[in-house]
Parts: structure tokens; C-alpha cells; sequence
């Protein structure tokens, strides 16, 4: 077993990807072609041409995939040190209510302002790619979906806030134990 002093020296911030398909537009094309297919599967008589034009389908459905598949990164985010963040939380104190002086709504569960913390905690935890200015105000203000920028903030946040395990696969788990036993 490895001694504490070597696994320190060897420390690594947490990180994970998240993949944001920057052509959300090509979904309502699948999606279309999805009920298209599925029609066209209910509605079957087993004649060669049904069959014929539920492969087309198919076949488009696949292209339209492999298109959002290109237009698809794979964003890495990085936890922050322990100081920094907690400096980071002190940079954005929830906000409160101008007549009651109580904790705004909004604010109180996570214990940050969200009107400013969110954007700052995508960007400070982006580290690949590496956007200019302008490239941050254009994916951020219109690029993303609110739902893409959630998965984001939300994969930055449990980087910094959530335990790390050592994952689990049991796909693997299974191919490593039945190559093992050959």
C-alpha cells in the first residue's frame, strides 16, 4: 500500500466532463424522425417498401446523431482548492430582503447570491476550453440552453460540495472478471 505522503504529493482537484451539443436545433430533427420511424413501425404491413422506409429513417436518424455528435464538447471542469473556494462563497453572500432583512428565497438553500454566483462558478470552473470574454458572453448569453448551463452549474458545484468515490462499473467489472477467467 502506497504511504499518505506519496498519495499527498500526488493530489489532484477532482474533475469531470460534461458533454453540451452546441447544435440543440438538430434535436427537434431527431426527435421528429423519431416519431416519423416509430409510425412508420406501428403502421407496417411487412411489405418490402414499409420496411424500405423505416430503414430510411433510421438511416437519417443515425446521420442526425452522428451531426450532433460533431457539434458536441466534451467540457472539463476542475474543483477549486479548498481556500479558494471558500473565498469564492465569501465573494457572493446570499442576498436579503430590503424590508424584512431575512435571507432572499432564492438564496437561502444554497447559501449564495444566485444572481451572480452560477456564471461565476461555470466560468472559474471551465478549465478546457479556454474561452476569451467574448466567447464566454456568447456561450453563456446565447449558446447554452438554461438546462445545458444547469448540467454545468451543476457538475461545478458537486465538484466542490460532493464526496469523491472510486466509481463502479459493472460493465467493466464484468468484461475484466470473464477475460480474467480465459
Amino acid at each position: 500500500m502506497t504511504d499518505f505522503k506519496t498519495l499527498l504529493a500526488g493530489a489532484r482537484l477532482p474533475e469531470a466532463t460534461v458533454p453540451v451539443c452546441l447544435r440543440g436545433d438538430l434535436t427537434a430533427e431527431f426527435e421528429d424522425l423519431e416519431r416519423q420511424l416509430d409510425q412508420a413501425q406501428r403502421e407496417t404491413t411487412a411489405s418490402l417498401e414499409d420496411v424500405t422506409a423505416a430503414a430510411g429513417i433510421a438511416e437519417r436518424m443515425e446521420q442526425v446523431r452522428q451531426d450532433m455528435l460533431q457539434h458536441t464538447y466534451q467540457f472539463r471542469l476542475r474543483a477549486m482548492p479548498r481556500p479558494a473556494w471558500r473565498a469564492f462563497i465569501a465573494q457572493h453572500p446570499p442576498r436579503k430582503d430590503d424590508e424584512s432583512g431575512a435571507i432572499v428565497e432564492q438564496d437561502r438553500g444554497v447559501g449564495v447570491n444566485t444572481e451572480t454566483f452560477f456564471d461565476e462558478l461555470v466560468r472559474r470552473s471551465v478549465v478546457d476550453p479556454e474561452l476569451t470574454e467574448d466567447e464566454w458572453k456568447l456561450l453563456l448569453d446565447q449558446a447554452l440552453t438554461d438546462r445545458q448551463f444547469d448540467t454545468l452549474a451543476n457538475a461545478a458545484w458537486g465538484l466542490n460540495r460532493r464526496d469523491i468515490d472510486v466509481p463502479f462499473s459493472l460493465a467493466a467489472s464484468r468484461m475484466t472478471r470473464s477475460s480474467a477467467t480465459e
